[in-house]
């Protein structure tokens, strides 16, 4: 998986279980979220304004504080800078699909004179109508970790619950459930004829809004309203084996955080790897 695993907290763990372990757009000048904002209204979403060809910029930034070293440990590189544009808004039945395409951008160099950045596309989706706002779990935001998963495939997934309860196209103030089941197949290379891990992926996931704060990137100064997630989860390998192996569970006290101002979207998100990332350009119609 060249040294790039998955993001996703309860995948990362997935990846620890089975696998040994661009440049940034030039931001507006002066942009302050204020009255004028563009507003979205697919699914009449005000928190992310959805529109085919809105394009959010991403970089890393110093995270107010380091990762403890038993995340440390399993933390995956964080991305030097990543893009998040919508490609196509469908309705299909009485949901509406938007695709998006996260193109991620990791810095690999060791050797300053040969400067090394590898590209991974990952194609995510938003499923919305009124009562519902599922996000794929590949995606940035659905738990503020870029970059998806790689050498899995999903033949179930599950949900109960939402991933962002939205009222009015705006978070309330109460606490909301996200429980996803999933059945996963780990990729072989089609030459090798191996059969490798399967199993199952269970993840709990309760999200609070909390009070805004202000947020300054290099995009502009914000007052934006935080959600905090708080995931627990495990693997359960069907293949394993030892038949006393015990589902791995996620490390303890995974929160991860996200900033949103009304009509910009995410402009800033923390997770619990200590990777932080910050808006840096926004092109929204």
């Amino acid at each position: 998986m060249t040294g790039l695993p998955m993001r996703i907290p309860a995948l990362a763990l997935l990846a620890l279980t089975l696998v040994p372990a661009v440049a940034a757009a030039k931001p507006k000048a002066g942009a302050v979220a204020a009255a004028g904002a563009p507003k979205g209204t697919v699914c009449g979403v005000k928190v992310l304004p959805l529109a085919v060809g809105n394009v959010w910029t991403y970089t890393t930034v110093a995270a107010p504080l380091p990762a403890l070293p038993d995340v440390a440990r399993i933390a995956p590189q964080p991305p030097k800078t990543f893009t998040i544009t919508v490609k196509t808004i469908e309705q299909k039945g009485p949901d509406t699909v938007v695709s998006l395409e996260e193109k991620i951008t990791y810095d690999l160099t060791r050797d300053p004179k040969k400067p090394l950045q590898d590209d991974r596309i990952v194609k995510s989706t938003i499923t919305c109508n009124a009562k519902k706002f599922d996000i794929s779990p590949d995606s940035f935001f659905f738990a503020g970790e870029p970059g998806g998963y790689q050498g899995l495939t999903f033949d179930k997934f599950d949900r109960k619950g939402t991933s962002w309860q939205l009222a009015n196209g705006a978070f309330g103030e109460a606490e909301w459930p996200e429980d996803v089941v999933a059945h996963w197949t780990q990729n072989a290379s089609p030459e090798s004829g191996a059969k490798l891990n399967s199993g199952k992926l269970e993840m709990e996931r309760r999200t609070t809004p909390s009070d805004a704060e202000s947020i300054i990137t290099k995009a502009g100064s914000y007052k934006a309203e935080k959600i905090v997630i708080k995931t627990t989860g495990r693997v359960t390998i069907e293949t394993a084996k030892s038949a006393d192996l015990k589902p791995a569970e996620m490390p303890a006290d995974w929160l991860n955080q996200l900033w949103f101002a009304d009509g910009y979207g995410v402009v800033q998100s923390l997770n619990r790897y200590a990777h932080m990332y910050q808006l840096v350009d926004s092109q929204l119609k």
